[in-house]
């Protein structure tokens, strides 16, 4: 590794994450897979301003207007800047492109698809592989390597960053990328982290849940919700006294949400004291269950947009 520092482009509120030490990071794969991100990125990002909005994920799909919240739920929850849509930093860490999910945006089986796929966007020459100008076209930004001079971190020029990543991801040596070698590296690429704020799903979760149409989850409603994410429902009982703001014995989208970010990171400090105060059992349940709904409202998703990338390359 030729620098000691990394933008690897991750932050968020309520964590969902995977982490993998710097010793095992394969940086041509990150590079590798992190240029397919940003090439599915540019496919979503249909008026190209370098953002891509809840409406222009909806476009790619049925652009049914009852499934635009839940369209923008997943949207807020890695909007980590709150300008409303996803930067390609905020979108490469979503949910929307990891493993499997990427695999089938862009209608592909395996690595080897998605070689193909980044080949067929950057091939300007038709020759079946990438040179190393046509793979600084289509290169992620959001990798960057650097070092520390006089205590100060330097980035180094984006130019030599990619002929790195180009030279580590050139088995043969040869000058030119192939599918075989683009797909060996994507194999290699490590998932990074994957981090969001989950008490943006809140009102997918009250949405889905209220089973009479009031508006809120009676704890019968709750309870349905968390067994049908397959969860323990024994504290229930405890997520209903701690989070009912106004006493109705039922839980709104806005409580559910307040309950959730009384606690960001699952953890919190004592403003008396400050002595770590741990989260209640029925916070745990919630932070379980919001996480669940997350993933479920993104994989739901990717499977409606199955293969769409491939409709727009």
């Amino acid at each position: 590794m030729k620098g000691d520092t990394m933008d690897i482009g991750a932050s968020g509120i309520q964590r969902e994450s995977r982490i993998t030490t710097l010793k095992s990071l394969d940086l041509g794969g990150m590079a590798m897979l992190a240029a397919v991100k940003g090439q599915a990125f540019k496919a979503f990002d249909a008026d190209q301003d370098g953002k891509v909005s809840a409406q222009e994920i909806a476009k790619l799909g049925n652009n049914d207007p009852d499934k635009l919240a839940d369209k923008q739920a997943l949207v807020s929850a890695f909007d980590r800047n709150g300008d409303g849509a996803l930067d390609t930093s905020e979108f490469g860490a979503s949910r929307l492109l990891d493993g499997k999910n990427l695999q089938t945006l862009l209608g592909v089986q395996d690595e080897a698809g998605m070689a193909n796929w980044l080949i067929a966007r950057a091939d300007t020459d038709g020759d079946g592989t990438l040179s190393a100008d046509e793979y600084a076209g289509v290169a992620s930004p959001t990798i960057r390597s650097g070092r520390t001079v006089d205590g100060k971190s330097v980035w180094d020029p984006v130019e030599d960053v990619n002929v790195q990543h180009f030279g580590w991801t050139d088995a043969d040596k040869d000058g030119q990328l192939s599918a075989e070698e683009l797909a060996t590296k994507l194999k290699a690429a490590p998932q990074l982290i994957r981090l969001a704020d989950t008490s943006q799903a809140a009102g997918v979760l009250s949405t889905r849940g209220d089973s009479d149409g009031d508006g809120a989850l009676s704890a019968d409603e709750l309870t349905a919700a968390v067994k049908a994410q397959n969860l323990d429902p024994s504290d229930v009982g405890d997520l209903m006294r701690s989070a009912d703001r106004d006493g109705d014995a039922k839980l709104s989208a806005g409580e559910l949400q307040a309950a959730a970010r009384r606690h960001p990171l699952l953890f919190m400090r004592d403003q008396i004291s400050g002595a770590p105060v741990p989260p209640s059992s029925g916070e745990m349940l919630l932070s379980r269950l919001l996480h669940s709904t997350m993933r479920g409202l993104s994989d739901q998703m990717v499977s409606e947009l199955g293969g769409a990338l491939n409709r727009t390359a």
